[in-house]
């Protein structure tokens, strides 16, 4: 009888974090306060819970990020009272210690919400929420590119403030976040969930054509925001997800995508050809793929990388501090640039290679890990589960854009990739659960 009460508790206390949890999504897009308060409760649910099946210490993939958020520490503490601060005048150690903010609690985060990603009708559960929660910023980003709104917009008593900016010149659709390639970050996080949606067998032609509708909604937001890495996310994310089912439409679309770019920079073709695309494609988008607009980026993330090494071997070890790139670029410069677009050499020079090298390893391996349980290990399976697809595909595609730009500083966009990471670990792990019964 008291077992039954027990087990009782327990489902009550896990219904109210997973409630929790998911309206903590719906509202992540549009509201950090409200998203906060709810995450905040299933993330302290979902600890007590992890807790009574595992400690937190005793958990191997916890491991590297407790040695990270250890030397994190160390680094911040011997940048504050030992070494020496040859930038006094533009840099402060203090902030190092708020750079912290974005990573330690994080790690946590990652343990904490793995009891409501633990199974398929879970992850399924969150999708749903995820793209819904996006409804928002498809609204404000729309009627920011094609009726010209600006905010701020107060809804509930200014309980939610959407800071909605006007369009600049050149520039794309920004939504709901203080730019369009962080726009972009977050709908092709999303990207690969409605396609796993739309892909999804139902007889429900409601949920179908919602999915649908969706999907063109969200694939229109991602043109619209001029972004280089969101175009490149749904080429890449989409054969992931889809795999043989229409992979051979997305080659065809990469190949007269590619066709199109050729005839319209090439110095080869000239004329008719060359007019028309120009008369077709839009300005802005123009700018991004013209000669100009690549010799200018290559120019700037080069000269930004060579900085960023140059930065790290001052202090290869313990790092410079956090934001200290900005400081010591501008002064060798005379340019701001916010951080070094890359967030491994943004790591590495705030906290140190060691920090930098295990965080990438970590994530690595789970990428490998999950992508052998999701991909190969029913590579001959007629049954596709589409939804694991999108969150290998969403998070690999992310942290390969990181390389280029960085968008993991933004609150909103860094909790969706940690739990990102905390499913498929929790995917990892069932694989071998599933092994070890068949041993049994």
């Amino acid at each position: 009888m008291d077992q039954i009460k027990l087990f009782s508790k327990k489902l009550s206390l896990y219904k109210l974090g997973e409630k929790s949890f998911l309206v903590g999504i719906f509202f992540l897009c549009s509201s950090i306060v409200i998203s906060g308060i709810f995450l905040i409760t299933s993330l302290i649910i979902g600890s007590i819970l992890k807790y009574k099946k595992s400690n937190f210490f005793k958990e191997k993939w916890n491991f590297p990020f407790i040695l990270c958020s250890f030397l994190i520490l160390l680094s911040f503490l011997m940048q504050k009272f030992i070494l020496p601060n040859n930038f006094k005048e533009i840099w402060n150690p203090n902030l190092s210690l708020i750079g912290m903010a974005n990573w330690i609690p994080f790690f946590w985060i990652f343990w904490a919400c793995q009891p409501f990603t633990n199974s398929k009708d879970k992850r399924r559960r969150f999708a749903l929420f995820l793209i819904s929660g996006t409804f928002p910023l498809l609204i404000t980003g729309f009627g920011q590119f094609f009726f010209d709104w600006t905010g701020p917009f107060e809804i509930f008593n200014g309980l939610i403030i959407w800071y909605q900016r006007p369009i600049e010149t050149p520039g794309g659709l920004s939504g709901l976040f203080s730019n369009q390639n962080y726009a972009g970050s977050w709908l092709n996080l999303v990207w690969p969930f409605c396609i796993a949606c739309a892909f999804e067998k139902t007889k429900n032609y409601l949920k179908k054509s919602t999915s649908i509708c969706f999907l063109i909604s969200v694939g229109f937001a991602i043109f619209l925001t001029y972004s280089r890495n969101a175009w490149a996310g749904i080429l890449l994310s989409t054969p992931l997800v889809i795999a043989q089912e229409g992979l051979l439409l997305v080659i065809v679309f990469c190949i007269l995508f590619s066709l199109m770019l050729i005839f319209l920079i090439s110095p080869i073709f000239s004329g008719d050809i060359q007019n028309f695309l120009v008369n077709l494609i839009p300005n802005k988008i123009l700018l991004e793929f013209s000669k100009e607009g690549y010799k200018d980026l290559d120019a700037t993330r080069v000269d930004i990388l060579k900085s960023a090494l140059e930065i790290i071997n001052m202090r290869p070890f313990i790092g410079m501090g956090a934001a200290s790139f900005t400081a010591i670029y501008s002064l060798k410069t005379n340019f701001y640039k916010g951080h070094s677009h890359n967030l491994f050499t943004e790591l590495a020079i705030s906290y140190g290679l060691p920090v930098a090298l295990i965080f990438t390893l970590t994530i690595v391996s789970i990428l490998i890990f999950s992508y052998y349980v999701i991909f190969l290990k029913n590579i001959n399976s007629k049954n596709i589960y589409f939804f694991d697809r999108a969150y290998w595909a969403a998070a690999f595609f992310f942290f390969i854009s990181q390389i280029f730009d960085i968008q993991y500083f933004d609150g909103k966009i860094s909790i969706v990739v940690w739990i990102l990471l905390a499913t498929l670990k929790n995917i990892i792990s069932e694989r071998k659960f599933t092994m070890t019964k068949k041993l049994i």
